[in-house]
């Protein structure tokens, strides 16, 4: 069986690394790491410390015996756009053709700023046409990336939109039920991308700038503490909540939790609901979250309580085989919705980039 490419997903607090390796049918785990990144070295995507981010995946990587050299990387943020078009059925030339023209017409950068690749969902349709998935990634960006992993000493072979790679993480650690629409939030440190699956094909992807940090932003404005402090109470409250250390954090913590996991999830259903009205016949049958900001408890509910459908943190590592002699489960289980992305990442294979 083909050997995995080693997952990483570069975020803007932390570094999140997956190695799968072929067992059989299922899959194991060969290495799995999180390394802080220091504040400021990403803003909006765009990397402003290259040194620094280049160090942590070193340190990384040295922390956890990393072997391999292989990795996929996901971009995401506005620098990318996803977008799913229906044409006219066609092939070969005459495709590539047509896809440059929608490139043109669809994309709001020029062409020479932006790396583009597509693939065809639905060759037919019943009324002829054909259903294609065209991403498109800001050139000066993905190259970015690519320098800070070469850097390190790694080989970049593919770059995914993490929209992708959390759909690829849920089809691998769950799957899809037949004719289901799936919601995918992956609520991250600066801004959560929603991803819309159905039938197991991508339907709508949306990048919001909410996250962790305005949870961690609102305690700051409310309680007058620092950054630092605020952080360690939005950790503090989550954990409070959960039926620990409840007597070190202030109740007016949990009453912030509240009211931004509230507002937090009347943007996500905004977004929901904008897919919902377009589609024909679509019924969202489960939302399944992932990150770190996820593990605040307020959230899940607020979601499920706006949304009247079953909210479910996504363990991406359900089905993989997990040597407890080499890994803290305990440890994996809580940060298994921080790995989703670079799970997602971890299933690609060299020979995808082909």
């Amino acid at each position: 069986m083909a050997k995995q490419c080693i997952g990483l997903d570069i975020g803007s607090s932390a570094i999140k690394l997956v190695q799968l390796k072929p067992s059989g049918r299922v899959m194991g785990l060969q290495n799995f790491g999180i390394e802080p990144v220091q504040p400021q070295t990403i803003v909006d995507g765009v990397i402003l410390n290259h040194g620094a981010l280049v160090d942590a995946i070193k340190n990384l990587a040295k922390r956890i015996h990393l072997k391999g050299k292989d990795m996929a990387l996901a971009v995401s943020g506005n620098s990318v756009i996803i977008k799913r078009l229906t044409i006219p059925s066609m092939e070969g030339a005459a495709l590539d053709e047509q896809m440059e023209w929608e490139v043109r017409q669809n994309i709001p950068f020029s062409r020479e700023e932006v790396l583009v690749d597509y693939e065809v969902l639905i060759k037919q349709t019943p009324t002829g046409q054909m259903e294609v998935l065209l991403v498109a990634a800001k050139r000066e960006i993905v190259q970015q990336y690519l320098q800070v992993v070469r850097d390190a000493g790694f080989s970049p072979i593919i770059v995914d939109a993490a929209a992708l790679a959390l759909q690829n993480a849920v089809e691998g650690g769950v799957g899809f039920a037949a004719g289901e629409a799936v919601a995918i939030i992956n609520v991250g440190a600066t801004y959560s991308t929603l991803s819309i699956v159905s039938s197991g094909r991508p339907s709508f992807n949306r990048d919001l700038g909410i996250g962790g940090h305005t949870y961690t932003e609102a305690i700051q404005r409310h309680l007058g503490v620092s950054l630092d402090g605020a952080e360690a109470y939005k950790v503090g409250g989550a954990y409070a909540a959960l039926g620990a250390q409840s007597d070190v954090v202030p109740q007016e913590v949990h009453r912030i939790l509240w009211q931004v996991s509230e507002q937090v999830a009347e943007e996500f259903q905004r977004s929901i609901d904008f897919y919902m009205n377009d589609a024909i016949d679509a019924r969202l049958g489960r939302i399944y979250l992932s990150g770190g900001s996820c593990l605040v408890p307020q959230l899940p509910k607020a979601i499920q309580d706006r949304s009247r459908v079953p909210v479910e943190i996504i363990n991406p590592f359900a089905r993989v085989v997990v040597d407890t002699r080499r890994f803290d489960v305990d440890y994996l289980r809580v940060n298994a919705p921080v790995a989703t992305i670079a799970f997602g990442l971890a299933q690609r294979r060299p020979k995808d980039f082909e």
